[in-house]
């Protein structure tokens, strides 16, 4: 049987990859969109303007770890792999 990759040694113990969230918070945001256009409040208007914007962050935050993720998964990669030569 062949010995494990580093890079196999070192994924035993990571904590699992979470899917893309972004089709949740399209889901959230069409929801509040039919709030919003359901209510006659400005201050829901409002309300909810904010909590739009702040799911805008999240998804881009979310979307900066996945690729930081990513970056640093290949970069270990070749480096374990440099090692082996």
């Amino acid at each position: 049987m062949p010995r494990k990759s580093t890079i196999d040694q070192l994924k035993e113990g990571a904590p699992e990859i979470p899917t893309n969230t972004c089709p949740y918070f399209d889901f959230v945001l069409e929801i509040l969109k039919e709030i919003k256009e359901e209510s006659p409040s400005h201050q829901i208007g409002e309300k909810i303007d904010l909590i739009e914007s702040h799911i805008e962050y999240i998804r881009f935050a979310n979307q900066t770890l996945r690729d930081g993720g990513e970056y640093w998964y290949h970069h270990c990669k070749d480096y374990a792999n440099s090692k082996k030569s």
